[in-house]
């Protein structure tokens, strides 16, 4: 069984903010809360309604924490967002987190919510994230991928 500090995370993303980051776009992850450790570790991107996919991945680069201001002043040109929709997001928190996004890749055959309920007994795509099951490690891993080193795509 994996130690639940190197164990790779599933996160939620509406479809805007995924595409952001498989188009390199996006290169720093917002988040309210996260896991501590997090940091090199795998993270796997379901999309959320309509697409409803596991889409692909990244790895945690750098990990930020501070004020909300603090943070939008490191990950303002890499975030994705505006001011607006930044503080909106963090709106009322006294704590925010960005992850570094790194090593992106997408899957050539995207699962669909429907496929990965029928393959995991019991999958839940998360609300905003949680660890990935072992058995579930095992079959995103085996998944073909296509790396996306900035702005280019290879296949593996």
């Amino acid at each position: 069984m994996n130690n639940i500090k190197t164990t790779p995370l599933l996160i939620s993303l509406k479809p805007n903010y995924a595409d952001l980051i498989f188009s390199g776009l996006k290169t720093a992850e917002l988040r309210r809360r996260i896991s501590e450790g997090i940091q090199d570790r795998d993270v796997y991107v379901y999309v959320s309604s309509p697409v409803k996919e596991l889409r692909g991945g990244f790895r945690v680069g750098q990990v930020w924490a501070g004020s909300p201001s603090q943070i939008w002043a490191t990950v303002r040109e890499l975030a994705g967002v505006n001011k607006r929709t930044f503080d909106n997001y963090y709106s009322g928190q006294k704590i925010a987190f960005a992850l570094e996004i790194l090593d992106v890749w997408e899957y050539a055959h995207p699962r669909s919510l429907e496929q990965l309920r029928a393959r995991f007994l019991g999958f839940v795509a998360p609300q905003s994230y949680r660890y990935v099951r072992a058995e579930e490690i095992r079959s995103f891993r085996a998944l073909k991928r296509i790396r996306l080193p900035r702005n280019e795509l290879v296949a593996i």
